[in-house]
Parts: structure tokens; C-alpha cells; sequence
């Protein structure tokens, strides 16, 4: 199976968990656009915290990721009350679901979904349908599909590297019998007693008989070049997935600035994408049309920078000096309580808007024309 490479787990892993880990939050979108928290609504605590009785968040996003990347598609089933609002969202595997075409009263081709243990066929506003790469829009393919040669050379090197070490780093060699013709009875008996004394003893000596000789086949792992290959396929198979190499754990051409470098950039490149799908899915489908444009849900990014104390220091600095955050959002984002008076925004004194520039410059010279006439005053 390909999830026994340790690269391709390694990507699938990390882009599933880098999904898991966000917060899914719903906002309340008011007329100017700007956005709140909707907590009283039906959605916020079933995207953020329980999907369905049986999965919290972290575990329905986790699966539902590991089912878009291994098998191209990943899909949950939106469950509703009686006023059409959600009541769960449960994950169907993906090879429990199938796409069939029907023709309304119209003579238009629509898309169902056929669920293995469903009476009737569900209608894509009631199915959350994550796709991978695609070539139609309508079925994701495989990240595995495209990166199959590679794979399947990856594990043809891991094999060989196993059959390698298992022997004890023995390379291969021909037995020879001087001077005598042996059947095939004794030919597998010499075969049974080398194999037995090298898997005993690797790497270690053998006793031959006088008319015995060995000749080692010259060809090493470095003439093969195994190892060589072996770090070749992560770099290919990260690639499939959008993912550094140093994020695989294969440091061999990374420094400080490239680790600090590729964070960035797997952000941007990797994950935001992946989340944009699921977010627009989530909010095309989950709630309903009377509530379009004024609820959303997003996932919460900042908590990547969760466990990047200085990033998130600097974050929420330039957030208090351009009024963006009061000490008191600050504190609750960072799990502190209340100060009182910590509810006002603050900026800098020598920073105002322009208006309040030409109003300042038009007070200072009145007041210094006040000042010139009762000089000038004193004088006569």
C-alpha cells in the first residue's frame, strides 16, 4: 500500500492535520461586511466542535482530508431538523458513493449522489463533496494516480533496501563446485545451509569445503544507486502533494532561513488552498439561502501561529498600535482574563487621520494670529 512509504504518509498526514487543527468558526456578516461571531446559531458548535455524535472536529476533517488526498473525493452527508437547519454532518467513505445522472421535467441532466445504505439518491445541496484535483469538476482524482510511477518505483527501492539489509548488506555471489556434478537434492541442500548461516550470522564468515568457492557479483548498492533513488522519490513524491521536501523531514539541502522560508510558503501554496474548498462547499451548501451573504464560517488561521510565540507577539502588537484590537481581544485570544478599562482601542498620539491635520493646522494659526495682535497690542 502506498501509505507504507514514508513520504507519501508523511504528506497525507500533514496536510490532514494541518486542516484538523484550524478552528471552523461562523460569523454573522452585517451590512457594511463586517464580521462577528455567531454563536447562537444552529451551525457554530457542529462545525467547530462536534460534526456528528460519533467524530469531533479534529477527527471529521482529518478523514474526510485523507479521503480527498488517497482517493480523490471526500464526502459527508448534511443530516436536517425539521426547519431544514443542519443537525450533523457524517462522513460516508468514499467508495460507498457513486454519481448517477437523471433528467428532470426539463430534459436537463442533474447530478445525484447513490449512498451505499441510502433508500433514495441525495441531492448535492445535501452532500459535501471536497475534490481533489480535477478534470471535470464533477470526480476528483487521486493524488496517488498521477504519482503511481513514482510510487511504485518508491517502493520498488524500499523493497530492494529491505531485501538488502535483511541479508546483512551480503551482495550476491555464485557457489562453486570444483570437480564434481551435484542433482538437484544436493544443489538445495548447499542453497538451505548458506542461506541459514548468513541470516544467522550477517555480515560474518563462512566455512567452505575444499572444492568449494564463492565469486561475489560486483555490484554494490552505490553502483545500483539505492540510496541515491531512494532520496530522489521524496523529493517526487512532495511534489504530487505540494509539499517541501523539509516538511517531509528530508533535510539534506535546508538551512535556518530555508525551514523558516518553507512554513511560509506551505501555507500559502498547500494549505490555503485546500481550506478554500472546504469553506466554499461548507457555505454553498450548509446553510440556507435565506441566510446567504449574511452567515459564513471560516476557518481561523491564527491558530497556526499558536505554537510561533514571536510571530504572534508581533501579530498582535501591530493589531494594538493601529487600533485594530483592544487589550482586552488581545487578552481573551490569548486565554487571559478581563482588565478593567481594557475595552478602548488605543493609537499613537502622532499618528491622526488628514482631516484632523488640517483642522489642528487651521487651530494653530488662528491662535497665532491671536497671539501676533496681542503682542502687537502690547506694544502700542
Amino acid at each position: 500500500m502506498p501509505m507504507l512509504l514514508s513520504t507519501v504518509y508523511r504528506c497525507v498526514d500533514l496536510i490532514s492535520d494541518s486542516v484538523s487543527v484550524l478552528p471552523l468558526k461562523t460569523y454573522k456578516l452585517d451590512k457594511e461586511g463586517f464580521k462577528s461571531e455567531y454563536k447562537e446559531h444552529p451551525a457554530y458548535y457542529l462545525l467547530d466542535l462536534e460534526p456528528n455524535e460519533d467524530m469531533t472536529r479534529f477527527v471529521f476533517f482529518k478523514v474526510l482530508m485523507v479521503s480527498v488526498l488517497l482517493t480523490g473525493n471526500g464526502y459527508a452527508y448534511i443530516e436536517r431538523d425539521g426547519n431544514l437547519n443542519v443537525h450533523q454532518l457524517i462522513y460516508i467513505p468514499s467508495e460507498k458513493v457513486s454519481i448517477e445522472w437523471i433528467t428532470d421535467k426539463r430534459g436537463i441532466m442533474r447530478k445525484r449522489y447513490r449512498v451505499t445504505g441510502f433508500t433514495n439518491l441525495v441531492e448535492p445541496r445535501d452532500m459535501i463533496h471536497v475534490l481533489n484535483f480535477s478534470y471535470d469538476g464533477i470526480m476528483g482524482v487521486s493524488t496517488l494516480t498521477h504519482a503511481r510511477q513514482t510510487i511504485d518505483i518508491a517502493t520498488s527501492s524500499e523493497e530492494s533496501a529491505a531485501g538488502f539489509f535483511k541479508s546483512g548488506g551480503a551482495i550476491s555471489g555464485v557457489l562453486t563446485v570444483e570437480g564434481a556434478r551435484m542433482n538437484d537434492e544436493q544443489k538445495d541442500q548447499i542453497y538451505q545451509t548458506w542461506y541459514e548461516r548468513m541470516e544467522k550470522h550477517p555480515n560474518g564468515i563462512a566455512v567452505l569445503e575444499g572444492n568449494m568457492r564463492y565469486q561475489p557479483i560486483k555490484i554494490s548498492p552505490q553502483d545500483q544507486q539505492l540510496l541515491e533513488s531512494r532520496l530522489f522519490n521524496v523529493s517526487d513524491i512532495c511534489r504530487f502533494f505540494s509539499v517541501s521536501p523539509v516538511k517531509a523531514f528530508d533535510l539534506s539541502k535546508s538551512s535556518y532561513s530555508t525551514v523558516e522560508a518553507t512554513q511560509l510558503q506551505y501555507l500559502t501554496d498547500t494549505v490555503l488552498s485546500v481550506i478554500s474548498k472546504i469553506e466554499l462547499e461548507i457555505n454553498r451548501k450548509l446553510f440556507l439561502p435565506s441566510e446567504r451573504g449574511m452567515v459564513i464560517a471560516e476557518f481561523d488561521t491564527s491558530a497556526i501561529l499558536r505554537t510561533d510565540k514571536k510571530a504572534q507577539a508581533e501579530y498582535w502588537k501591530n493589531m494594538f498600535y493601529t487600533g485594530g484590537a483592544t487589550p482586552n481581544e488581545i487578552r481573551r485570544e490569548n486565554n487571559l482574563p478581563r482588565k478593567d478599562n481594557g475595552d478602548n482601542a488605543f493609537v499613537p498620539v502622532n499618528v491622526q487621520t488628514l482631516d484632523m491635520a488640517i483642522q489642528q493646522k487651521t487651530v494653530d494659526n488662528i491662535g497665532n494670529s491671536i497671539q501676533e495682535n496681542q503682542e502687537e497690542n502690547e506694544r502700542e
